[in-house]
């Protein structure tokens, strides 16, 4: 099975995944506006279960596909991180993990619609569990911004820019005894993104100044909201 297979952008196909994904968060977003069932407090619980019962089948089918292996399937890129997170989160509201999920899953969740790579191939369900997963991101976000008032507190942006540079120097240490490429600090994705500028290591300078640019963006899109 083919691995890190990327997706064109715009293409029909591409079309289609994203105009699907955003109907169904939406969708998702407004039943509690609709009905009572969906205002109860095992309403994101539900919607955690989804995402959990993704993850797990994710993993039973790389295993049971001779797929899976410590390099690939572990969560520890940026999205992987953020979608456990997302999970707890929905199982029991923290604004600390919230403040993670807003920063990272808004940066990761938004490219990796807009520009996917299929780092476990795109045959099976390998396919539609890429865009649950990175969907999922994005509807926890939405939905704690809508049903939990959540607002990123002060200066929030940079604080979490720096416990990144924390995240990525474990998972940089894990990759050098593995061989892994989490979080892309080896290699960068195969995606035709004009982000992406350069080899190695500049283009993780490149990450990180856009990191810290997406990051402030974010922070000061939510103040508008105020």
């Amino acid at each position: 099975m083919n691995r890190h297979v990327a997706m064109e952008p715009f293409t029909s196909l591409w079309c289609v995944c994203i105009l699907t994904v955003i109907g169904i968060i939406y969708t998702l977003i407004i039943l509690p506006k609709y009905f009572s069932w969906a205002r109860s407090k095992n309403y994101p619980k539900f919607l955690a279960s989804l995402l959990l019962t993704n993850l797990v089948i994710e993993n039973i089918y790389a295993i049971t596909t001779d797929n899976w292996s410590i390099q690939s399937n572990l969560p520890l890129h940026m999205c992987g991180m953020s979608g456990l997170m997302s999970i707890l989160l929905l199982f029991n509201y923290n604004t600390k993990i919230a403040h993670f999920v807003y920063y990272w899953g808004l940066t990761g969740g938004i490219y990796s619609l807009l520009t996917p790579e299929f780092d476990q191939g795109d045959q099976g369900f390998f396919f539609y569990s890429y865009f649950i997963g990175h969907g999922g991101l994005i509807l926890t976000c939405v939905y704690m911004i809508v049903h939990y008032q959540f607002r990123p507190d002060t200066n929030s942006w940079l604080r979490i820019f720096l416990f990144t540079q924390i995240a990525a120097l474990f998972v940089g240490l894990f990759n050098w005894a593995t061989g892994s490429n989490y979080m892309y600090l080896l290699t960068p994705p195969k995606v035709d993104n004009p982000l992406i500028i350069g080899n190695w290591p500049w283009y993780i300078l490149v990450f990180e100044a856009l990191a810290i640019i997406h990051f402030y963006l974010f922070y000061r899109l939510s103040m508008v909201r105020k």
